[in-house]
């Protein structure tokens, strides 16, 4: 009986035990690209950009930190890039893995590509109809696969974006197919439109917004007419300055302006970060 009961301790101890932390690239059938709407290319401002070079990339990045233990459920910090701007650029100029890293949180950072260099905000599938939950169960069912997760479930989502990726997450929160584990979107200065679809999402479902905007990103209009939208719907928020995004008090809503530059607004001073500490 004691040999059973070491047997099974030494079961439990493997399954919960760290894969190995790093960055891992899957190519899945159900990643953004390629898709029929760009299959011919995309064109804005007399610029063309073909979809060979920008729109059939199936990629995504995931990144394991070190402080990653298996379990049930696999909590996601997915996160999707701007324009002009691609999942080989954006983890390292925007130091998501470092800043996972430093939150000690039990998550996995999952980055799918989207238009690859290219200004434009549609992310393909992901925009689709349950197109995310598809993604999601894909990418999961891989990742158990290889051993990296314990059970192909999710746990708690949160959406993170910058700049044109509001578009993608907006469509996710309408349609996606996972609305019920999202429990949190970081919008970093992409608060440009589809404001209904944030709107909705905070009416029917319990999960939090923080949304930081600055002074010459494009958003700035957009987030102070988004908290009037607040005021009217009866939606309590806090508005303050990134500087005391550490201190300031708990809410569902936090509206954050920075004086930084709308590409610094992640990384510079470490605002990832800061919104994990507090989860």
């Amino acid at each position: 009986m004691q040999r059973c009961s070491l047997l099974l301790l030494t079961f439990v101890l493997l399954l919960s035990c760290a894969p190995e932390s790093g960055l891992y690239s899957y190519r899945l059938e159900n990643s953004a690209f390629p898709h029929p709407e760009r299959e011919a290319g995309f064109s804005r401002n007399g610029v063309f950009y073909p979809a060979e070079t920008h729109y059939r990339d199936p990629r995504v990045a995931v990144q394991i930190p070190k402080a990653y233990r298996k379990g049930r459920r696999v909590d996601l910090l997915v996160h999707f890039h701007g324009w002009n701007n691609h999942i080989d650029r954006c983890i390292g100029q925007f130091e998501l893995d470092i800043q996972l890293e430093a939150s000690g949180r039990n998550m996995l950072l999952i980055v799918p590509e989207g238009p690859r260099n290219a200004p434009d905000s549609f992310y393909g599938k992901l925009c689709e109809p349950g197109g995310f939950r598809r993604f999601l169960d894909e990418l999961l069912d891989s990742l158990q696969n290889d051993g990296l997760i314990q059970r192909a479930e999710a746990g708690s989502i949160i959406l993170s974006g910058h700049s044109g990726a509001y578009v993608v997450i907006a469509n996710i929160l309408r349609q996606g197919g996972c609305t019920e584990k999202i429990r949190e979107v970081f919008l970093f200065d992409g608060l440009y439109a589809l404001e209904d679809d944030y709107l909705n999402w905070l009416l029917a479902y319990p999960g939090r917004f923080s949304h930081i905007y600055t002074q010459n990103g494009g958003t700035m209009d957009n987030s102070l007419a988004f908290m009037s939208r607040c005021d009217s719907l009866g939606l309590p928020y806090v508005h303050a300055n990134t500087a005391d995004l550490e201190t300031m008090p708990e809410s569902r809503i936090l509206m954050l302006y920075s004086d930084l530059s709308h590409s610094a607004v992640i990384a510079e001073r470490q605002n990832l970060l800061k919104l994990l500490k507090r989860l």
